[in-house]
């Protein structure tokens, strides 16, 4: 069966592209060329052009049996941005996939996503969540704790938390996390494409070790010290700083709310086993020397 997969050059669709090439032809479709490359590196059949473009989106998805929709996340200027990002190219995705009789969508979404959220991001995603539940299309909603591997900005702003001096996290840092190795999301996401029956569902997605923030930075710091705590603001304007590109505050709004599953279990569902967090990042921290040689 062909899948594709939009949003594919970031964290989790790096991590799926190969997963999905040695069984399935993996397509793509990315924004800007030079994305392009190293994905048909890992496999994938690369289109380069507009993925808010109903009708050129569709063409790409002819003969295409699953679409994985990894577009959007938090990290937009403003609210209307985040609305576009994560729900508006949603519906898009839908028409197309529609309209290119595609038959099943999965959906990567967030705990706590629902239409009358208080949180942006959180509200978008239940927008398009509520989109796809009507879609008429086979469906998996999968809602994933923050994701971590190589790349990725939660993750990243972690890390830089750890190595600051003083080390710092963002929110107040009591907020429960349970991160899941972007690895072990990709898993599912692959076995929810090469599920045999209908589906038409929304699980939940967590790592099996959980702490607050604050603890996650200050296990990553040399002296386990307990880290400083920034509003999202404060974050957002360090973290821009430290990390040469915008971090908006949409973003670190969004990682200073807690982080648990809140539906049945995904990982149980589709029959993948999660990562411990310590196992995660002596993998990450493996491919991130390798990254710098």
């Amino acid at each position: 069966m062909t899948v594709m997969v939009t949003g594919a050059s970031g964290l989790v669709g790096r991590t799926l592209v190969p997963m999905l090439a040695e069984r399935d032809e993996v397509r793509a479709c990315v924004r800007r060329p030079e994305a392009a490359e190293p994905l048909r590196a890992l496999g994938a059949k690369v289109a380069v052009g507009r993925t808010d473009d109903v009708e050129a989106l569709a063409e790409v998805l002819r003969r295409v049996y699953t679409l994985v929709h990894l577009v959007g996340g938090p990290n937009q200027p403003d609210d209307a941005e985040t609305m576009s990002a994560n729900h508006r190219s949603t519906l898009i995705a839908l028409a197309a996939a529609r309209e290119a009789d595609v038959r099943r969508f999965i959906l990567i979404s967030a705990p706590g996503a629902a239409i009358d959220a208080p949180d942006v991001y959180l509200r978008a995603k239940g927008l398009a969540e509520e989109a796809v539940t009507e879609s008429g299309l086979e469906y998996a909603i999968v809602r994933s704790t923050h994701a971590y591997g190589l790349g990725g900005l939660w993750f990243t702003s972690i890390v830089e938390g750890a190595l600051a001096s003083p080390s710092f996290v963002v929110g107040d840092g009591t907020q429960p996390v349970a991160p899941i190795f972007a690895r072990d999301l990709a898993a599912v996401i692959a076995a929810a494409d090469d599920h045999a029956r209908t589906l038409a569902g929304t699980w939940a997605l967590e790592g099996p070790d959980v702490m607050t923030a604050a603890g996650l930075v200050a296990r990553l710091t040399a002296d386990h010290a307990a880290p400083m705590a920034l509003d999202a603001a404060s974050a957002s304007s360090r973290l821009s700083e430290t990390l040469s590109t915008a971090v908006h505050p949409s973003a670190t709004r969004f990682f200073a709310l807690p982080s648990r599953a809140d539906a049945p279990d995904a990982a149980a569902a589709f029959g993948v086993d999660r990562t411990s967090l310590d196992e995660g990042l002596r993998r990450t921290m493996e491919r991130a020397a390798v990254a710098g040689r």
